[in-house]
């Protein structure tokens, strides 16, 4: 019910009030971009806000602004994420080639911190929230980890090793949720990490498009299972350890707290 009508919101926007403003305003294609880009992301709070209050009979909590877990969250994903690429560079498996500067890249940079709002909302804000409620913390963390990695082996330079490295990311992203109990921290560091990734000129998630604009670029050497070969530094096998360390440390942090939801019999 929660996914089908936050979908529903967006694409209603997207498919439907874009093409009529597509049609009357003459705002050029970067105009038609941002308002595509505020549109959805609009819709996708209202939604969600209206499924929260008139389907969960519940207060929206986990969007409260809360900066300084939020510039930590943003933090933490700048460093973890950074530990690999910064290794990886400083063995010589990522070569700085060239410095294009960031004009270029502002609008990919706008369009990935949107498409993180949309997947944390959708995979940590209901998938998640809602599967805990019914099946407890563990199994719904095992559930939209399972996923969300499944999602992304559609993405170009998938190896067996996606399986694995994805899968973790929305484990750990879960665990992050589960600790903090707020999206927008969720949502810092996943931005972050994306965002280093590809200011780094390598690939993220097998998006070479983005890559040609990033603002660095750099080439990679080596071989894919420690370079993380065509889909990035996520499929490296430095990164799947250093996450799984991360996800193993937060875990137990969240469970000393007395974070984790046992099952219940009914789901609102």
């Amino acid at each position: 019910m929660a996914l089908s009508a936050v979908g529903a919101a967006v694409l209603l926007y997207r498919w439907g009030v874009m093409t009529l403003l597509a049609g009357v305003l003459p705002v050029g294609d970067a105009g038609l971009t941002a308002l595509r880009r505020i549109g959805v992301t609009a819709a996708l709070f209202a939604s969600y806000w209206a499924v929260a209050r008139w389907y969960e009979h519940r207060t929206v909590t986990e969007f409260a602004p809360r900066p300084l877990q939020i510039s930590a969250g943003a933090l933490a994903g700048v460093a973890t994420i950074g530990i690999t690429i910064g290794t990886l560079f400083a063995t010589g498996h990522y070569l700085a080639v060239e410095y294009r500067g960031f004009p270029a890249a502002l609008p990919i940079m706008s369009a990935i911190v949107l498409g993180v709002v949309l997947e944390e909302v959708v995979f940590r804000g209901i998938l998640f929230r809602l599967t805990e409620r019914h099946a407890g913390t563990v199994r719904a963390l095992a559930v939209q980890a399972v996923l969300f990695g499944a999602l992304h082996l559609f993405n170009d330079g998938t190896s067996w090793m996606t399986v694995v490295s994805v899968t973790l990311l929305g484990a750990l992203w879960a665990a992050i949720f589960v600790y903090t109990r707020n999206l927008w921290v969720v949502v810092a560091h996943h931005a972050a990490w994306n965002l280093t990734i590809f200011v780094s000129g390598v690939p993220l998630s097998g998006q070479e498009a983005w890559r040609r604009l990033a603002p660095l670029q750099s080439s990679v050497e080596g071989p894919a299972w420690w370079t993380g070969g065509g889909f990035g530094p996520e499929d490296s096998v430095l990164n799947v350890l250093l996450v799984t360390s991360v996800l193993a440390g937060l875990l137990y942090r969240a469970w000393r707290r007395g974070a984790f939801g046992e099952p219940r019999l009914t789901c609102p």
